[in-house]
Parts: structure tokens; C-alpha cells; sequence
């Protein structure tokens, strides 16, 4: 009796450590990388910049996937630099170029940084308008359900040879 116990209880343990093994889910691949160009000070009072492209479609053979980042200064404003976050290659400029030519190898997010501006200022920054969500991990309460209905399986089992 105590043998078929230990069994059960080794069964559902297995069960429980495949269920978090399996419920691993590989990364999905992108078919786009977004493009995010802001500026600051964010009001836009030293300049403005802008992208020729808010997504590069990584999957399309015909599109050569490079962007060009534009800042342009207004009034007393001067350009310092753009600020680039996420992987990518330079094409043609440089980081201390008003225009700029890069190839993302990922998601980006380049700020314009205007002369004056104060760090406490938040650049402006275009919504993300993605039809996709995030993938916000694992659904561990999922594995947790199938771990409970495995030990309450494993109880009835008992409870059967019991009888």
C-alpha cells in the first residue's frame, strides 16, 4: 500500500516538473521593428525631429530598411545630438548630424537632443499604435491549476486502492 502511495506521489511530482519544463514558450519572431523619434525639450521650442518611417518591415526583401532621422532647429535652438536607444548600424552621419541614415536591428527610440534643453524635460514621444500586445511572461497560474489537479488525481487514486 505504501509502495502504490509512493508511485502516485512520484507520478504526479514528474507531472508537475514536465507541466514548468514544457510551458516554456519561444520567443515569437518580429516581422517589423518600430521607429520612435522624439525631441528635446519636448515642447519643440529649440527644434523638431522626425523619421521617414515608423516601421521597417524586417521580412520584406525589397525594402532596404534603412531610416533617416531629420532634426531641424528652430529659433535660437542648435542641434547637439541624437540619443539612440536599441541596436542598429550607421549608414551615412554621424550621431552629431542633423541627418542621419541608420539601419535598425531592432525596436528604436531616437531623441533629438536640442541646445538648452533642460533634463528635467520629457521628449515627446509618438503612441505606439501596435495591434500586438507585449508577452508579459509565463502563465504560471496555469501550471499551478494543472499541479493541483494532478495531486487531486493522485488523492482519488489513494483513496480508490484504499477502498
Amino acid at each position: 500500500m505504501k509502495r502504490m502511495v509512493s508511485v502516485v506521489l512520484a507520478l504526479v511530482m514528474i507531472f508537475a516538473l514536465a507541466a514548468v519544463v514544457t510551458a516554456k514558450s519561444s520567443p515569437v519572431a518580429k516581422d517589423y521593428y518600430n521607429i520612435g523619434v522624439s525631441y528635446n525639450p519636448a515642447d519643440g521650442s529649440l527644434g523638431t525631429a522626425s523619421g521617414d518611417k515608423e516601421k521597417v518591415n524586417i521580412s520584406d526583401p525589397d525594402e532596404d530598411g534603412n531610416v533617416t532621422l531629420t532634426a531641424v532647429k528652430k529659433g535660437d535652438g542648435s542641434f547637439e545630438k541624437w540619443v539612440i536607444d536599441g541596436d542598429y548600424d550607421i549608414i551615412s552621419g554621424s550621431l552629431t548630424d542633423s541627418v542621419i541614415v541608420i539601419k535598425p536591428k531592432s525596436d528604436i527610440k531616437a531623441i533629438a537632443q536640442f541646445a538648452g534643453a533642460t533634463p528635467d524635460q520629457k521628449p515627446t514621444e509618438k503612441p505606439n499604435d501596435s495591434k500586438t500586445s507585449p508577452k508579459t511572461g509565463d502563465p504560471l497560474w496555469i501550471i499551478l491549476g494543472l499541479a493541483v489537479l494532478a495531486l487531486g488525481a493522485g488523492a482519488i487514486a489513494v483513496k480508490k486502492i484504499k477502498e
